[in-house]
């Protein structure tokens, strides 16, 4: 029965259209996938480009597939009544490995119901790959892989305007830096940064936000961190720094803490206050600032 519908409804397009061969030639060279489904998930039909596409092996084997088992999450296949747009989801390969889709479906119906759907697939990972890139790009560090100063000053604006305190700010600055690039040049100054940040990445946790905001200046958001304790994790990385030095590569960093304990208070001037901190630090082991 189900043959003989779908027949019927070929022989309608044909006819809107031109030939059948216009058609099945369309269908068949297009790179994009093209299907039709019932809404139960059943395929009816699939192109050779939807066939690779998912991975599988021949057309028969895909038809025995339901789409409802391709999606990450059967929550993310639209209803009919959210079908008539493209939509954007993962969909599940046969080797288990996911893609990222665009996926331009139409509802057909068949005497005012909906009967099936109608598609086309466009794979669109290697964007999706591109794009994510671009956007960690764009909020992180290239040299040490922290936040950089774009995405810290937006988390600034965020943490001022939370109402859950406190919130602490440190401050730190690697010590002779300029020095270490002038005499063993700037390879051994990145090595120093990125042990640096390994160390941060190390004593901090996942929802503290680790910056590096300058040439050798790195910032942390503590938020329900009061400075008591940021004062804690600081002395340490102090310890964990000196354990991790030598002759020949001294990792010294200063610091300076600040903490917000009223909503009227503003970040910037804790921020300020963090930086005063530092350079007071730095002043006390007599380490000159900028060096």
């Amino acid at each position: 029965m189900l043959q003989k519908v779908l027949k019927k409804v070929k022989k309608t397009f044909y006819y809107l259209t031109g030939t059948g061969k216009d058609f099945e030639c369309l269908f068949e060279c297009s790179i994009d996938g093209i299907y039709r489904s019932t809404l139960e998930g059943k395929y009816l039909e699939v192109n050779m480009a939807l066939v690779h596409m998912l991975g599988y092996d021949s057309r028969e084997e895909l038809l025995r597939v339901n789409t409802r088992d391709l999606y990450l999450s059967t929550d993310d296949r639209p209803s009919h009544d959210e079908r008539d747009r493209i939509f954007s989801t993962y969909l599940k390969k046969k080797d288990g490995s996911m893609i990222f889709v665009e996926i331009s479906s139409k509802v057909q119906h068949v005497k005012g119901r909906p009967r099936y759907y109608e598609g086309i697939v466009r794979d669109r990972t290697e964007y999706k790959k591109y794009e994510e890139k671009i956007k960690y790009l764009s909020f992180h560090d290239s040299l040490t892989g922290l936040y950089n100063r774009a995405y810290f000053n937006e988390e600034l604006k965020r943490f001022n305007r939370s109402r859950k305190l406190p919130v602490t700010i440190i401050m730190a600055d690697l010590d002779r830096l300029k020095h270490l690039n002038d005499t063993f040049g700037h390879e051994t100054g990145d090595r120093m940064l990125n042990k640096a940040a390994d160390i941060f990445r190390d004593n901090f946790r996942n929802e503290d936000i680790i910056a590096r905001t300058g040439g050798d200046e790195f910032c942390i958001i503590l938020p329900g961190t009061s400075r008591d304790e940021a004062l804690m994790i600081i002395q340490r990385i102090k310890i964990k720094c000196e354990f991790e030095s030598s002759d020949k590569f001294p990792i010294s960093i200063s610091f300076g803490a600040a903490e917000k304990k009223n909503t009227s208070d503003h970040l910037k001037n804790i921020l300020r206050n963090a930086e005063k901190a530092m350079y007071k630090d730095k002043k006390k082991r007599s380490v000159p600032a900028g060096i």
